[in-house]
């Protein structure tokens, strides 16, 4: 039997030569082969063992037998294998594969343990010297690169368990991301996950780990889990499908939590074997406030046990650690052990599901949040780019958005500009620019208001036609859903109010002004409408029969036959004129025409479109009309198209400025949306942030701010 060698700290392992039948490694039940110096510093602080040479103690000895001479081969014989690769690529491929690796069978029911940490944490020395007497089966490193890369696993016949050796956390890793995304499929995949750590006091990224493993857990790998224990007809609730979580935390100066040396206990308390308890509540209570801290506890988690092991200068006394996994492992609280063929199937189908393409781009220490301005945009809560305190206009991390009729944020976009790779923002205006306010006003009342772009002009007019008029966003524009922050005024949408104070405007000049202006509006719409055989009315200076030149109030007409200009005087003859689609009624035409006969018009003239000019022969006088016709309904309108910022006339009791008393004549500052009276409103100008791009009335106070 000298072949056996010392199961402890030396290596290589010495020749053992001594046994202690106390406190040697589990397989041995408690029996331990040591060399003599390991035998010296085990037993600094456990004199009371028995020693025994190992030649005279298995001569004498009736317990060992052949079972666990047979076992402690095996173990001499274990070894690990590469399950899982850096990259995610499983190197084992089969459950064949994996069985004869381990010298297992097919149908053998086991238990999965892993472990965690961070690298240089003794991960894998701490499973050599729980499962396998201290043998090196997972490979471990006295230098400063890491003796884990990737995922390996070994087989201990005596506990019955898969270990499973995992890649350090904080190591360096050509793809962070994906070495932890690999972690996290082992821990779906365990039964026990061990956290081993050796710092003075725990820290945050322990819990921070498992929290964040907690919820992935949750969110994505229970149901794949679910799926394959159903297939293979295992029931399983689904408060244990998770692993339990045994924290070794190994201190070398600072108690650990559960250290009971501040507990002083009563004499009945120590007879009644609970010295542990108060120590223990304590380290749980600490447990869960810590991870209480971090905003909620791993519910993924059946359970959470803490071990915590003061090794000082001495060996790190795997005895407790080993007692408190055993019992975890062979808790019937655990999930049933599995066949590895459902573990390999397990495996197989979260690392196909979740392998597609990672960033390597890791979390930066210094996070970009800590520097980016906190602003969110109002209707989709995408956060600003820029620094913090930039100056200038927002700038959104993300180029879409949603649209909210509270803010109003679509926008337009000229159509021609964007097929040519440009981006014009337009707005609905009441008239052209450059256009004189009495012709655009006119053309306002009559064909509507008008989109116009800075490089292409006017690219819409909404009563262009007399039907079959469409809306500007099938041809002319192009919207857009923009991002709206915090400050900024919503996006100006007055087209309403916009057109009704033109429309007022109109009327009001119109009613203030004499006939002069009023003939030019009338001019205006009759050209419009004119048939196309009609001489323009801006074009007739002087009456095409006597010369008379027309002076600025007198009236002009055209003949109805040849479409020229006349004085009243030239052209007070009728005849029905039917080949200029004029029917069999007389209507006007000039005394040349009269005096011709049918034939000789008919071969001079073509027939023309003249509907437009049917419709409006109604209109005595242009101009008179549209003050009449617009004075009431504007005024039912008034509320339906104030703005948004614009306070109710019924709320509107006082003048917002001088406190006076408003029962009528209510005025709204374009600028601000408060009531004033006439008095405090004399002001006109410009607001473009409002969407006012020509002056409107403004209180004193937003007059001076303009």
């Amino acid at each position: 039997m000298s072949q056996y060698k010392c199961q402890f700290w030396c290596k290589p392992h010495n020749k053992a030569s001594v046994t202690c039948v106390d406190c040697g490694d589990f397989v041995f039940d408690n029996i331990a082969f040591l060399c003599k110096l390991c035998s010296e510093r085990q037993h600094q602080k456990h004199q009371e063992h028995k020693l025994v040479p190992i030649e005279e103690y298995l001569k004498m000895s009736k317990s060992l037998t052949k079972s666990v001479i047979e076992e402690h081969k095996a173990q001499e014989t274990s070894k690990s294998v590469l399950l899982v690769d850096d990259c995610e690529t499983l190197c084992i491929k089969d459950v064949k594969q994996l069985a004869e690796s381990l010298n297992m069978t097919h149908d053998m029911p086991v238990n999965v343990l892993s472990i965690f940490g961070n690298t240089g944490d003794g991960k894998s020395h701490t499973l050599n010297h729980l499962f396998f007497g201290g043998k090196e089966v997972f490979a471990t490193s006295s230098s400063q690169k890491p003796g884990t890369i990737g995922m390996w696993v070994a087989y201990d016949s005596t506990s019955n368990t898969l270990v499973i050796d995992t890649e350090g956390l904080l190591g360096v890793s050509s793809n962070l991301n994906r070495r932890t995304r690999l972690l996290l499929k082992i821990l779906a995949l365990s039964d026990v996950a061990l956290y081993r750590t050796r710092a003075e006091r725990l820290h945050n990224d322990m819990f921070v780990f498992l929290k964040d493993a907690s919820n992935v857990y949750c969110e994505h790998f229970s149901s794949e889990l679910e799926g394959v224990l159903e297939k293979h007809n295992i029931d399983v609730p689904l408060c244990k499908l998770g692993p339990k979580v045994v924290v070794i935390h190994e201190t070398q100066y600072t108690d650990t939590l559960d250290c009971n040396s501040e507990t002083i206990l009563t004499d009945d308390q120590k007879a009644l074997g609970s010295s542990d308890k108060p120590s223990l509540q304590r380290a749980e209570e600490e447990i869960t406030s810590r991870f209480l801290a971090l905003g909620e506890y791993p519910k993924a988690f059946s359970k959470i046990r803490y071990v915590g092991v003061k090794s000082g200068k001495q060996p790190t006394d795997f005895d407790l650690i080993r007692e408190a996994v055993l019992e975890e492992l062979n808790s019937s609280s655990i999930r049933n052990r599995k066949c590895i063929a459902v573990i390999m199937e397990t495996l197989q189908v979260l690392n196909s599901k979740f392998s597609n393409t990672i960033s390597p781009r890791p979390l930066s220490t210094f996070s970009d949040q800590f520097f980016r301005c906190p602003t969110l945009c109002l209707t989709c809560g995408d956060q600003c780019k820029l620094s913090v305190s930039h100056e200038g206009k927002h700038s959104p991390s993300s180029t879409y958005c949603r649209y909210q009729h509270l803010h109003k944020n679509r926008v337009y976009i000229c159509g021609k500009c964007y097929q040519n790779g440009d981006r014009s923002e337009v707005m609905t205006k009441s008239y052209e620019e450059g256009e004189s306010p009495w012709s655009g006003l006119a053309k306002l009342a009559w064909s509507g208001y008008v989109i116009e772009c800075d490089k292409c002009g006017v690219i819409y007019r909404s009563r262009q036609y007399w039907y079959g008029n469409k809306p500007p966003e099938l041809d002319s524009v192009r919207t857009e859903i923009v991002h709206v922050w915090p400050g900024e005024e919503s996006r100006p949408e007055n087209i309403g109010r916009y057109v009704l104070d033109q429309i007022y405007s109109v009327s009001e000049t119109i009613g203030q002004y004499s006939a002069g202006p009023t003939q030019v509006v009338s001019d205006w719409i009759t050209d419009q409408v004119a048939p196309p055989y009609w001489v323009p009315n801006h074009l007739i200076s002087n009456c095409n029969s006597c010369r008379k030149e027309f002076v600025p109030l007198a009236q002009k007409h055209h003949c109805r036959a040849c479409g020229n200009g006349f004085c009243s005087d030239c052209s007070a003859q009728s005849k029905p004129v039917p080949w200029r689609g004029w029917g069999y009624e007389p209507v006007r035409v000039c005394d040349k025409c009269f005096d011709s006969t049918d034939e000789e018009l008919t071969e001079e003239y073509l027939a023309a479109d003249i509907t437009a000019w049917k419709v409006t022969e109604c209109l005595k006088t242009a101009a008179s009309v549209v003050k009449s016709v617009v004075e009431v309904p504007a005024s039912m309108v008034t509320d339906s198209v104030r703005p948004d910022y614009w306070v109710p006339d019924v709320d509107i009791i006082e003048c917002y400025q001088c406190k006076s008393p408003i029962t009528q004549d209510k005025h709204h500052c374009r600028g601000c949306g408060q009531g004033f009276c006439s008095g405090c409103t004399t002001s006109k100008r410009p607001v473009p942030d409002r969407g006012w791009t020509y002056p409107v009335r403004v209180c004193d106070t937003c007059s001076l701010m303009l």
